[in-house]
């Protein structure tokens, strides 16, 4: 079972406010349960317009047209988990979220944290803003390259590590599941594609030329022209039940990889996890922040060896193409 974190940038004060109004359940949530609406958690702050308008409060003044002005956070688990996870992990799995989020942007920048219990599986959504100590927008510096994306993924998921969850298996080549496309997999409800007796009669062209226009002659669709329309309709009418289809494929080859490469691991793990069952919670947690630590350092120390590796060839490349001494 796997800890899940998702991203998206906003650079717009559109683009913020509408994917807060999704948050606060301002716009309709196709996937989102009514009667269980009145479960989630608005923290930080209670509806759009108060969120908003911390944002404007701490935004600088002086910044970039095209900066960034909040990162929007999708914290979750794998849908087993829920099912089994009591109110206190539960609970314990959203404080650690924050946590997170506030040990890597500050307290002060997170904007609003909702916990979502309306929709198939809970989640924290999240907005902060990317505002560096020195006052500046800079979502590069807090995001940065795939690498610190890694690192990110790697340190949310040993944070919550003694809840039973995992992180992904590092540097799998399956897809990322960008944030847009994980929303759209949550909400979009089944869909259901019906051809009418009508849509198989032959339709009138719109009419061309002189003689069409007048009424004097009239064209209609022929076998094959009907054939393609209703293939098109079809297709355009599945397309995302293909789309979620293909993320749900990548999903199982995450968790195939991720079986693979972690069953040994478990297996030489089992002694130490074994010999930490009788620690009370407060232990675990110690635990389970020195191994957050431990895997920040082994990290922090390949991305050292994979850029020395790197500077020596380089430079051997230089020695090998230098100038040659002639006689």
């Amino acid at each position: 079972m796997y800890a899940i974190m998702r991203s998206k940038k906003l650079s717009s004060f559109g683009c913020v406010a509408a994917s807060l109004k999704h948050c606060y359940r301002g716009r309709e949530t196709p996937n989102a349960i009514p009667e269980l609406t009145h479960w989630n958690q608005h923290l930080e702050a209670s509806n759009t317009d108060e969120a908003m308008g911390k944002l404007r409060e701490m935004l600088p003044e002086k910044r970039r047209k095209d900066a960034v002005l909040a990162v929007e956070y999708v914290m979750t688990a794998s849908p087993d988990w829920w099912k089994q996870a009591n109110q206190e992990q539960q609970a314990e799995f959203f404080a650690r979220s924050r946590k997170w989020l506030a040990d890597k942007y500050g307290a002060d920048r997170i904007i609003t944290a909702s916990i979502h219990r309306d929709e198939k599986s809970p989640h924290l959504s999240a907005f902060v803003i990317p505002l560096t100590q020195d006052g500046r927008l800079s979502a590069k510096e807090f995001i940065g390259d795939r690498k610190k994306m890694s690192l990110d993924q790697s340190t949310f998921a040993a944070s919550v590590a003694d809840l039973g969850l995992h992180r992904g298996i590092e540097g799998s080549k399956a897809r990322h599941t960008r944030l847009k496309a994980f929303y759209s997999a949550i909400e979009t409800p089944e869909q259901h594609i019906e051809i009418t007796p009508e849509a198989l009669e032959p339709r009138r062209y719109k009419p061309n030329g002189i003689a069409e226009k007048l009424g004097l002659s009239k064209r209609f669709e022929n076998q094959e022209t009907i054939a393609r329309r209703l293939t098109k309709a079809v297709q355009e009418g599945y397309a995302k039940a293909v789309e979620m289809a293909a993320i749900a494929r990548q999903e199982r080859e995450k968790a195939r990889q991720a079986q693979e490469t972690s069953k040994n691991l478990r297996d030489r793990l089992k002694p130490v996890l074994d010999a930490l069952e009788p620690l009370d919670a407060q232990n675990r947690r110690i635990f389970g922040e020195l191994m957050r630590l431990a895997g920040e350092k082994l990290l922090s120390n390949q991305q050292q060896q994979q850029a020395q590796r790197k500077e020596q060839e380089r430079e051997a490349k230089r020695d090998r193409s230098g100038p040659s001494m002639s006689r």
